[in-house]
């Protein structure tokens, strides 16, 4: 878990009974660099900022829908000084896996971490109006103690992520229903802010290459930096070693594999970055607790039929 600035510590089905939060705020000020091991979703209300997502600066104003993935470094910058508002949804992907219904909605947010699935969507004037209202009801029955209050709270997160799954369109320039949006500009410049901060470089860095063969020695000599010093920057921001690191990125990517495709556990292994299928089958039983097959056999969906994706 990150060392920059952050108040959700630890938010999975491990640590808390039921790993949601949710936060309505309207804020001056920036939020420094951070990262978390949970998928935050920032639904933008009123007002306009600049959101920075794994290297991509995103304009965001009414209607965005910024998705950042576990571990992935973001921030928000203020623009000029103006207010906005925003909900901050937080949860554990793990917690749509209770009712087995919504599998597929979870392997469609996080199947593909960095890549599949955009960093930002630019809902429609119609979509966003049904989305704030979305998030007032999940508000609102978040800070409630009535009958059923998980069983309403993850039917609403269902209906957010569908509503926003459904509006993929915005990201080519159109909304659900074929109509023409203007989505926030990313721009295309090098990534000022990340320039000056050495270990956020090498962190973005190793969140944008830990399927490939690293080592602190290899980091050291790329950003010329020694290792100790690495080592020691990585513990402190990440409040894991850089191995742990390594494998809490790598261990995400073989779940997802599991429980959307057909691969089989050796195949997983080797396409979440293991050459050796003894460490990826240890480190897998030492972090879920259970052997890959099983995590398979509980989690997968029965009837999802992966396609292109050979056994």
């Amino acid at each position: 878990m990150t060392r920059y600035p952050t108040n959700e510590t630890s938010l999975t089905q491990e640590t808390v009974p039921f790993p949601i939060v949710i936060h309505k705020s309207t804020m001056q000020q920036a939020v420094l660099p951070h990262h978390h091991q949970f998928y935050e979703l920032s639904f933008y209300v009123e007002g306009s900022a600049l959101d920075v997502v794994n290297g991509q600066l995103i304009r965001s104003s009414r209607g965005t829908v910024v998705c950042k993935l576990p571990h992935r470094i973001h921030e928000t910058r203020i623009m000029e000084g103006r207010p906005y508002t925003k909900f901050s949804l937080m949860f554990d992907m793990d917690i749509l896996l209770e009712s087995g219904i919504e599998y597929a909605l979870k392997r469609y947010f996080y199947n593909d971490p960095g890549s599949r699935h955009p960093a930002f969507i630019q809902l429609s004037d119609t979509e966003s109006g049904l989305m704030e209202r979305l998030f007032d009801e999940l508000f609102d029955e978040y800070q409630s103690d009535r009958l059923f209050r998980q069983a309403y709270i993850r039917s609403k997160l269902v209906e957010i992520l569908i509503g926003i799954a459904r509006s993929q369109g915005g990201v080519r320039g159109l909304d659900a229903r074929g109509v023409p949006v203007k989505p926030p500009v990313p721009v295309s410049t090098p990534n000022t802010a990340m320039q000056g901060n050495k270990i956020t470089q090498v962190l973005q860095y190793i969140n944008s290459h830990f399927l490939t063969d690293m080592s602190l020695g290899s980091l050291s000599e790329q950003f010329d930096a020694s290792t100790p010093y690495l080592s020691k920057m990585i513990k402190k921001i990440t409040g894991m070693t850089f191995t742990e690191y390594l494998h809490e990125l790598r261990m995400e990517m073989a779940c997802s594999l599991l429980i959307s495709t057909r691969m089989s556990i050796l195949d997983v292994s080797g396409e979440s970055g293991y050459s050796s299928f003894k460490t990826f089958s240890r480190v897998f039983l030492r972090k879920k607790g259970m052997p890959p097959s099983k995590y398979r056999s509980k989690y997968a969906d029965p009837g999802h039929d992966p396609g292109s994706v050979s056994s």
